[in-house]
């Protein structure tokens, strides 16, 4: 096996400067790297070593200068403060967060490549600006030139305008937020890094610096290094190969004469900086054109791609390597599923990369926590919506919060209405005992917020600890220290951000926090995230999700300083970062022999589903022989079918108490019977949205439409067409009522999609009254919980489960029953004949709840008419109904809407025989009003049968009433079981899918 770099390095040290190496500070890009050569320094010593010092280069530059680097949620927060100062723009730190995120990488840039802000960010409107500009070359000056001929003649329009406008504030926004934070004694990374590369005298601690393994340099390294090089201080030690470098003679400062353009070798120079390794030495710098072992595999998922990294480490024993392999994610998110994949066979495994703090049960934790505090308060802040809060005790640490919190929350979970449950108080207690308390208090301020989920969080830990999980335990420190970070920083005004922002921050933070694995780092087989490798050499190699947007990662050029003036002053530009990853990819390969690289091939869930683009420079230029491979695989899963549920004694028994039925439960029934059982037997209740989902977008339209016309009707028995003008003349009136069908809900419109649902309510509304107000005059009989219709219905079924009607067994007539629709006590009666077999009787109420329930003239025949309204926001069928039997086919469901048919001529027909909604036996009409296709001038919504319009609904009812009988028979029917439905489109959306196995 070849050596590693950091073994020539370590023989390159010991024989320069021998055992005693206490006066050396060995300077790394990042920290892995010191382990491996301390170990390489011991074993190569063969006696005692007085180990040299180990920091990195963010650590050198921070031991010069008495400046903090700074929290970045407290960076943006000040370079929000100067930039209202400076432009003027009193722009919300809600709004400006994004900015400033940028701003903040852009100044960052300019200071670690010692540029000057002013000739940055110089007036665009002055071309004189651009005279002395003697210090570019002639390719800076002629990017510039094209840049600004852009806003030299015509700027007149409002986006160059905006963008002027900025512009000409960012240099004294640069000037005024470094004046503020150096004032505070912080500053951020570029910052710190430019006032120690300015500094005249450096007191330096070691007499030697060796710069080990560094790659891209920015103009504040290279300062630094030419300082320390002049002072006889600084040696380099240069890891690179000549496959996509220069040739050794050259320096590194002229265009490589290979193919790999992106390599960063133009930053590598080695005639300033002298490689201590002699780079004529093949050993050492001509190992990509050694012959290698390389695979490509392509992988369906992600999962497949952890499962074959088992299969990988067992063949051929490369798990037995130790440290000489490694597994390489380029995306870490596939960890949790790599870890779980290690065979048992590589016990000595060592984790880079840590766990992801965003995957522990804290995580969650704080994030129902906060969506109980901000979208589930209501009446302005004293209440708590119960949606939010049986989340919230659905969570498993919920037991620990029973105890800390006084909400009675055992009330809530039997469905018990939330009415009087004030907010805890924000007082902060560090002592153990800390609970918080309720008072008539609001949470309302993000101090108050912090501070008291923080408490919480802190309590959990503290419950916890007797389980003695480390990464329990670990995750809630992490998590209670980001908590109380912010707390810290919105108690001093720096953090002043709504709740939705304050949300949207913890969550980043949490994201973008790890928690470390412990262990032995130089034993073991490696499993590393791409940034660890620097540096680091192996023998056996596997990169995993080595994908185009991994690898390079997610690159994007996201700033305000465009790419030609980047490139003209010597910025960090997109070429840089991926020659950057470039170099960590080659550099990765040059000393393996046996190589492994895994792709996703699957274009979903956010993969393109191609292969690194430095993957087909291997193909194309390497000259290795490379064998392809795909995953796939073995296993070939067998759908599960949800089976049926027969009718035993105990099913039967809930079924006979059921004494009601609505239309809703007939169509579940005609839908899948399996699905009513689940609903209406076994009373398995339907998970509660997360959103605004159809059903409640449906429900406010609803309650808006009440409140309207229950104002109307308050004022006027007959809605004229000035009633309905007054609303449609005041959107601020209609938006009014919308929110208060809002609260109505328990749902606040206070995201982005609740806001857009929001307005299309408020359209839909007006598309509404724009409908009726065709109508005018007419009146309102009853609305909602006032228009309540039930009547008693009477069928039959044989006690052997012969079903009356042309089910099961023929019926044997004997004497008739009165006619069908005949109104006996006030019901429907059964118009089924008698059999001569074994019967059992069966009554029931049905009905339910109409939206409208109106009277108007027939423009045809001048008379009275009941119309049964429905409300309906969702689509029109795409085909008509056309004869009764179609309404209780379950296969009209989706296309026809048959459900809509039956709840709407059900509803009739117990209206056209109410004697008290109809005591002079007008005609009813059932009427399904759609508003989102439905035109606003001629519509009629009354329903049709085959194209003829239902005037009077009782022209259908002997037909209605049989197959509505026939449903209800076999439902109550103890020979016919709850069955699945056969048409698994349906179970698509169904609630209980998970039930059946789908």
């Amino acid at each position: 096996m070849n050596k590693t770099f950091l073994e020539y390095v370590a023989e390159d040290i010991i024989s320069k400067y021998g055992t005693d190496l206490s006066r050396i500070a060995v300077v790394f890009p990042n920290k892995r790297a010191a382990l491996f050569l301390n170990e390489h320094l011991a074993r190569l010593a063969g006696q005692p070593v007085w180990s040299p010092a180990y920091i990195t280069i963010s650590d050198l530059f921070r031991q010069h200068t008495d400046l903090k680097t700074a929290d970045p949620i407290k960076l943006i927060c000040d370079i929000h403060k100067s930039f209202t100062k400076c432009t003027g723009i009193d722009e919300t730190l809600d709004h400006f967060y994004g900015w400033g995120q940028l701003l903040l990488a852009d100044f960052d840039d300019i200071d670690k490549n010692m540029a000057d802000a002013d000739s940055i960010f110089c007036n665009l409107k002055d071309i004189h600006e651009l005279d002395d500009i003697s210090y570019l070359d002639n390719e800076q000056k002629e990017m510039l030139a094209r840049f600004f001929a852009n806003f030299s003649d015509d700027i007149d329009s409002e986006l160059k305008k905006r963008f002027l406008s900025l512009w000409s504030h960012f240099g004294d926004i640069y000037h005024d937020y470094n004046r503020r934070l150096t004032e505070q004694g912080i500053g951020y990374e570029g910052a710190i890094y430019r006032k120690v590369a300015s500094e005249q005298t450096l007191h330096l601690k070691y007499d030697k610096y060796l710069f080990v393994g560094f790659n891209l340099l920015q103009k504040v390294e290279r300062l630094l290094f030419s300082r320390l090089m002049k002072e006889g201080k600084a040696k380099f030690y240069w890891d690179f190969d000549e496959y996509y470098m220069p040739s050794p003679s050259q320096h590194l400062t002229t265009s490589p004469s290979h193919h790999l353009n992106t390599s960063p070798s133009q930053h590598l120079n080695l005639s300033d900086f002298p490689n201590e390794l002699d780079n004529t030495d093949p050993d050492i710098y001509a190992n990509m054109r050694r012959p290698k072992h390389i695979r490509f595999i392509s992988s369906p998922t992600e999962n497949a791609q952890a499962r074959f990294a088992a299969n990988w480490l067992l063949e051929n024993h490369r798990y037995r390597a130790g440290r000489k392999t490694a597994v390489v994610m380029c995306d870490e998110s596939i960890l949790l599923p790599l870890m779980h994949s290690l065979p048992p066979e590589a016990d000595k495994v060592n984790i880079t990369s840590g766990f992801p703090l965003a995957m522990t049960p804290v995580a969650s934790l704080v994030m129902l926590l906060f969506d109980l505090y901000t979208l589930g308060l209501r009446k302005k802040g004293t209440t708590l919506n119960p949606h939010y809060l049986k989340k919230l005790m659905a969570h498993p640490y919920a037991h620990h919060l029973k105890k800390l919190m006084a909400h009675p929350y055992a009330h809530h979970l039997q469905g018990v209405h939330l009415s009087q449950v004030h907010q805890p108080n924000s007082k902060f207690d560090n002592s153990t005992s800390a609970q918080p308390t309720i008072q008539n208090s609001k949470l309302k301020t993000q101090n108050t917020i912090l501070h008291h989920i923080a408490t919480l969080i802190k309590q959990v830990g503290i419950a916890t600890k007797p389980e003695g999980d480390p990464l329990t335990q670990e995750s809630v420190f992490r998590m209670y220290t980001i908590l109380n970070r912010l707390a810290t920083l919105a108690d001093s005004g720096d953090l002043l951000v709504d709740n939705t922002t304050l949300r949207r921050l913890v969550s980043q933070l949490v994201s973008t926090s790890s928690i470390p694995f412990h262990g032995e780092p130089v034993v073991g087989v490696q499993i590393m995230g791409v940034l660890e490798t620097r540096n680091i050499d192996f023998d056996h190699l596997l990169l995993l999700s080595c994908n185009e947007g991994n690898m390079p990662k997610g690159i994007n050029d996201s700033s305000f300083i465009p790419y030609t003036i980047r490139k003209a002053h010597h910025l960090t530009t997109i070429d840089n970062k991926v020659a950057l990853y470039s170099y960590y990819f080659h550099r990765l390969l040059q000393r393996a022999g046996d190589i492994t690289i895994a792709y996703n091939n699957s274009t979903d869930n956010g993969h393109t589903g191609e292969m690194s683009r430095f993957m087909l420079q291997l193909l194309v230029e390497s000259g290795q022989k490379i064998n392809h491979y795909s995953l796939t695989a073995k296993n070939h899963p067998t759908p599960l079918m949800p089976k049926a549920i027969e009718k035993d004694e105990t099913t039967l028994s809930k079924l006979q108490q059921i004494s009601r039925l609505s239309p809703s439960a007939l169509n579940t029934y005609i839908r899948c019977p399996l699905a009513f059982y689940y609903q209406y037997i076994a009373h398995i209740q339907e998970p509660d949205p997360d959103t605004i989902d159809n059903r409640l977008f449906g429900n406010i339209f609803h309650r808006a439409a009440y409140l309207i016309y229950k104002d109307i009707t308050d004022r006027s028995p007959l809605v004229e067409k000035a009633h309905i003008q007054a609303y449609l003349s005041n959107r601020t009136l209609l938006a009014n009522v919308v929110d208060r069908a809002f609260q109505a809900e328990q749902c606040t419109p206070n995201n982005g999609l609740q806001i857009i649902n929001r307005e299309v309510i408020i359209q839909y509304i007006t598309k509404l009254l724009k409908i009726d107000q065709q109508l005018c005059p007419f009146s309102i009989l009853a609305m909602e919980e006032e228009a309540k219709v039930y009547t008693s219905l009477s069928f039959t079924i044989p006690s052997e489960g012969a079903l009356v009607g042309g089910y099961g067994i023929p019926a044997i007539p004997t004497q008739p029953t009165c006619s069908v629709g005949a109104l006996k006590g006030g019901a429907l009666v059964s118009s089924a004949p008698r059999t001569s077999a074994p019967t059992k009787h069966y009554n029931l109420t049905i009905g339910g709840i109409i939206d409208r329930l109106d009277i108007l003239t027939d423009r045809q025949t001048g008379k009275p008419r009941i119309r049964v309204v429905d409300y309906k926001t969702g689509n029109q069928p795409s085909s008509p109904i056309k004869n009764i039997d179609e309404i209780f086919d379950p296969n009209n469901i989706r296309s026809k809407h048959s459900n809509y048919y039956l709840q709407a001529i059900l509803y009739s027909l117990i209206v056209s025989r109410s004697k008290r909604w109809n005591p002079a036996g007008h005609p009813v009409s059932p009427a399904l009003l759609f508003i989102k296709q439905a035109p606003a001038n001629h519509y009629d919504p009354t329903l049709h049968i085959d194209k003829h319009p239902i005037s009077d609904v009782t022209v259908y009812e002997e037909e209605f009433l049989t197959k509505l009988k026939h449903t209800l028979a076999d439902i109550y029917s103890p020979d016919t079981p709850f069955t699945p439905t056969d048409d698994r489109k349906k179970c698509e959306l169904c609630p209980y899918r998970m039930l059946c196995g789908l």
